[in-house]
C-alpha cells in the first residue's frame, strides 16, 4: 500500500509539471499570435545626395507585421517633402503611416549638392606669339559657364606658365575647372640684306656714284655685327644698266642687288606744238613713290602730286617729292568717304593734311583735289550739295581745286597696256591736259617709263601745277 501510495504521488507531481509546460507554451503561442511587431524601412538609402537640377523619384517604403509585408490596402501613407532640386540645401522626405490604429514615423534625408565642374570655352585650342616680338598675334577669347551658377567668366584667373596660358575657374561649391591652351611660337624669320637707298637709282652720264651701302639685319629687325661684301662696277661715264650685288662674308645664302641706271637726260623741245601736260598722281606717298620719282628724274620732267596720310611708313616722301622740284597739292588725310558727311568734317580733314604738308616742304599748300574729283556722285550719299559749298568755301578762301581732262584709268585697275593708250591719246585731244594718274597703282608705276619716253619723245611741256594753273573742273554732281 505504501509502494502505490509512493508511486501515484510520483506521477501526479510528473503530471502537474508537464501541464505547467503545456500551459506556458499555449500562453506563449497566443501572445505571439495576438502581438503585432511592426516595422518601416525605406527603401534606397536613408540619405540620398542629389545632383542640383537633376529630378529626384522617391524609392518609398516596405511596412512589416512580425516580418511579412503589410498589403497597402491596409495602411494609409502620408508623405511630405520640402525637396527643391533646384536649390542646394538638406531637405526631408517625411512618411506618417497609419496601420490598425496606431501611425508610425519615418524620414529620409535629401542632400542637393553641386558636384558639376564649370565648362570653360575658348575661340581657339592654341595661341601664336610672334618670335619677335614676343606678342600673341591671336586673340584668346574665353567664357565659363557653371550648372548652378550660371556665367562665371569674371572668375577666371588666367596665368601663363612655360608655353600655355592656363584658365582656371571655382565655382560657388568650390568645383575647380582647368584649362591649359598651348602657346606656339611663329617660325624664326631669316636674316636678310637691307639696301641703303633704292633697289634702283638713276644717274645721270658723268655724274659721280656714291655707293650708299647695306647691312645685315636678323629676322626681328636688328642690326647684326656682320661684314657686307660689295661687288659689280658703275661706269657713269657710259649709259646702261649696272647691278651692284651684296652678300654677307659670313653668310652665303644671303644676297641683294641694286640696279643703277646711268642714263642721259632727256630733254623737252617745242615741238609738240606748244602743248602742256600736268601730270598728276593721287593718293601717295606710297610704296611706289620713290620709284615714280626716280622716273621723272631719268626724263627731267616735273609732276603734281596730290597726297594723303593713307601710309604714313611713306609720308616722308611728301618732302622728296618737294626738294625734286615737283608740286604738292593736298588730296585728303583719310581718304575716307566720310569727309563729306559736312563741310566741317572735310575742312578738318584738309587743315590736318595741309599741316602734314607743311612739315615736310616749310609751307602749306593753297591747292587740293576733292576726293574723288568734284563731280564724283558719292558725296550725295553723305551730304546732297556739300561739294558745292566746299568749293564755295575753299574758293572764297584762296584755295584753288583741280580735276582732270585725261584720266589714264589706273583707278579702274586698268592694264599697263590700258594706262599707257588712255594717256598717249587723250594728251593729242587738248593743248593743256590735266593728267590723272595714281602713284600707288603698280601698273601705273610698270608703264611711266615707256610713256614718259613717248610723250618727251613727242615734244610736249611739262608743267606743275599753281593757283593759276588751268584747272580742267567738271561739274559738280552733288
Amino acid at each position: 500500500m505504501k509502494k502505490l501510495l509512493m508511486y501515484l504521488k510520483k506521477h501526479i507531481v510528473f503530471s502537474i509539471i508537464l501541464l505547467v509546460f503545456i500551459i506556458l507554451g499555449l500562453s506563449f503561442s497566443l501572445y505571439k499570435l495576438l502581438k503585432h511587431d511592426v516595422k518601416l524601412d525605406l527603401k534606397g538609402d536613408n540619405s540620398v545626395t542629389l545632383s542640383v537640377g537633376n529630378d529626384y523619384q522617391d524609392s518609398g517604403l516596405i511596412i512589416t507585421d512580425n516580418g511579412k509585408e503589410v498589403k497597402k490596402e491596409d495602411i494609409k501613407i502620408e508623405e511630405k517633402s520640402n525637396v527643391e532640386t533646384d536649390k542646394l540645401g538638406e531637405y526631408k522626405v517625411t512618411y506618417k503611416v497609419t496601420y490598425r490604429g496606431k501611425s508610425y514615423d519615418i524620414e529620409r534625408i535629401i542632400k542637393v549638392v553641386d558636384d558639376v565642374n564649370p565648362e570653360i570655352t575658348t575661340n581657339v585650342e592654341e595661341i601664336v606669339r610672334d618670335y619677335c616680338t614676343k606678342k600673341d598675334t591671336t586673340n584668346l577669347e574665353y567664357t565659363a559657364n557653371d550648372n548652378y551658377d550660371g556665367d562665371i567668366t569674371d572668375k577666371v584667373t588666367k596665368e601663363e606658365i612655360e608655353d600655355n596660358y592656363k584658365l582656371s575657374v571655382s565655382d560657388s561649391s568650390n568645383n575647380e575647372t582647368v584649362k591649359n591652351i598651348l602657346i606656339k611660337y611663329s617660325e624664326k624669320p631669316q636674316d636678310s640684306i637691307v639696301l641703303n637707298g633704292n633697289a634702283t637709282t638713276y644717274i645721270t652720264v658723268g655724274a659721280s656714284y656714291n655707293e650708299p651701302g647695306a647691312y645685315i639685319k636678323d629676322g626681328c629687325g636688328a642690326k647684326l655685327n656682320d661684314e657686307v661684301v660689295i661687288s659689280g662696277n658703275v661706269d657713269t661715264n657710259t649709259a646702261g644698266d649696272y647691278i651692284v650685288t651684296y652678300t654677307s662674308k659670313n653668310n652665303n645664302s644671303l644676297l641683294k642687288t641694286r640696279k643703277v641706271i646711268v642714263y642721259v637726260p632727256k630733254t623737252t623741245t617745242n615741238n609738240g606744238g606748244g602743248k602742256t601736260l600736268y601730270l598728276t598722281f593721287d593718293d601717295g606717298p606710297g610704296i611706289y613713290t620713290q620709284q615714280v620719282l626716280d622716273t621723272l628724274a631719268k626724263y627731267n620732267v616735273k609732276a603734281t602730286f596730290f597726297v594723303t596720310n593713307q601710309f604714313p611708313k611713306y609720308v616722308y616722301l611728301i618732302g622728296s617729292e618737294h626738294n625734286a622740284g615737283h608740286a604738292v597739292g593736298v588730296h585728303t588725310y583719310t581718304h575716307a568717304w566720310n569727309v563729306y558727311d559736312s563741310v566741317e568734317n572735310y575742312l578738318d580733314d584738309f587743315n590736318k593734311m595741309n599741316s602734314v604738308v607743311e612739315k615736310y616742304t616749310g609751307s602749306r599748300t593753297r591747292i587740293f583735289r576733292f576726293p574723288g574729283g568734284s563731280s564724283n556722285t558719292v558725296s550725295k550719299k553723305h551730304s546732297a550739295g556739300v561739294v558745292t559749298k566746299i568749293a564755295n568755301r575753299m574758293t572764297n578762301d584762296g584755295y584753288v581745286y583741280f580735276d582732270w581732262d585725261v584720266s589714264s584709268g589706273d583707278a579702274s585697275n586698268a592694264s599697263s597696256t590700258q594706262i599707257y593708250n588712255n594717256v598717249i591719246n587723250g594728251a593729242k585731244r587738248c593743248s593743256e591736259c590735266v593728267i590723272l594718274m595714281h602713284d600707288i597703282k603698280k601698273n601705273t608705276v610698270n608703264v611711266l617709263d615707256q610713256m614718259l619716253s613717248t610723250l618727251t619723245s613727242s615734244g610736249y611741256n611739262f608743267g606743275t601745277l599753281n593757283t593759276s594753273s588751268p584747272t580742267a573742273h567738271q561739274r559738280i554732281a552733288n
